[in-house]
């Protein structure tokens, strides 16, 4: 028995009886698994699609649940905002003190800490 490689599929070349078989081992090609990905990505679309369609039905007939999302999505936009500046602030303040100690600049950044802790009282 003599086995070759043909373009990537195995062939085996037999001899039976004066007559030489070629037999292809068959494997999936790559056209059938792009067909079963692509029914996949199609199923998972349609189900995607279903479950946004009754998300909306259910929020488009129902005026007090859109009024409540908005009111709670208003909310916690509103409490990033806030604690996002905070700390932002904070952290140029606490960089705007290591700068003190400097020479030139420390003079004019320590009379600017000065005004904002005067202020804060």
């Amino acid at each position: 028995m003599k086995q070759e490689e043909n373009r990537g599929n195995s062939v085996e070349v037999r001899k039976n009886n004066k007559n030489y078989r070629l037999e292809k081992k068959r494997r999936p090609t790559d056209h059938e698994d792009v067909k079963k990905l692509e029914k996949l990505i199609t199923q998972l679309d349609d189900i995607t699609t279903k479950s946004r369609m009754r998300d909306m039905a259910y929020h488009y007939t129902k005026r007090s649940e859109v009024i409540k999302t908005n009111l709670i999505a208003g909310a916690a936009r509103g409490v990033g905002l806030t604690v996002g500046t905070a700390i932002i602030i904070a952290l140029l303040f606490f960089i705007l003190a290591q700068f003190e100690t400097m020479p030139f600049i420390g003079e004019y950044i320590g009379n600017l800490l000065d005004i904002v802790e005067n202020e804060r009282n």
